[in-house]
């Protein structure tokens, strides 16, 4: 239903792109959002909650046409982001209890990864670093010559400017040879109903792009994860094949 060409007028916003979602949702975004992923072409899926998801399971389709159909709403797509980003902090109780142990345990495993890979490689002592996204590569240098190789998978990024956290495989600026396998990471989290892993942007600071690069590396079996800096925040990368140049 989402199109490009169309467009609504916001009152917060003004002119923006139309997207649509349930009623219920509109009324409470604070549970789990049914949706396609997120894709450059389709950037923001309509939405529906587990209420209509059971017609949806049903018919196959959004039936407008029965008096059992959806009611649809029609925010503009900064009110689609804002209400989805929301929907991160919906889980309460035991479900809350088994994401934070879940997250906790990965963080643990990444902190051993990461005391190898110092170890090992050194990567915080090299004075340059360069990543190809095309090669999904990163080179670790002093001086022009090459000292560490990895291959690359970027998980996500953190903007100090809008505070939000933005997954790699909702980020059209990403290019696939880099973000592929992040996929794995939102169908995991599909499953198990860990909303932090499906919804592409939520509010966030750099400790949330060290978490979830930790799940990230748990699911894909990374050999640890490099935080990238810019004048808008950090890119967090997972790395496999390290291989130090000098025994190359």
């Amino acid at each position: 239903m989402n199109d490009d060409s169309k467009h609504v007028t916001c009152g917060e916003h003004g002119a923006a792109s139309t997207t649509y979602v349930c009623s219920h949702i509109g009324d409470d975004p604070l549970q789990r959002w049914h949706s396609s992923r997120a894709s450059a072409d389709n950037p923001w899926p309509d939405a529906w909650c587990d209420r209509c998801n059971a017609k949806f399971l049903r018919d196959g389709e959004w039936n407008e046409s029965d008096s059992d159909g959806v009611d649809l709403r029609i925010p503009c797509h900064h009110c689609y982001e804002r209400a989805l980003g929301k929907s991160v902090t919906r889980l309460e109780g035991a479900q809350l209890e088994v994401w934070r142990s879940f997250v906790e345990r990965c963080g643990e495993e990444l902190r051993v990864k990461q005391e190898t890979l110092e170890g090992e490689y050194g990567l915080t002592r090299h004075k340059r670093w360069d990543w190809d996204q095309v090669r999904a590569e990163i080179v670790f240098s002093n001086d022009g010559v090459p000292a560490v190789t990895a291959a690359v998978q970027f998980v996500g990024s953190v903007s100090t400017r809008s505070n939000t956290w933005l997954w790699s495989w909702a980020n059209p600026t990403t290019a696939e040879p880099v973000r592929s396998r992040i996929v794995a990471v939102y169908d995991f989290g599909e499953d198990r109903d860990f909303p932090h892993l499906v919804v592409p942007k939520w509010p966030a600071e750099e400790v949330d792009g060290w978490e979830m690069s930790s799940v990230a590396a748990h699911v894909l079996g990374a050999a640890g994860v490099y935080r990238t800096p810019s004048d808008s925040g950090f890119t967090f990368l997972l790395l496999w094949d390290v291989k130090d140049c000098a025994g190359m």
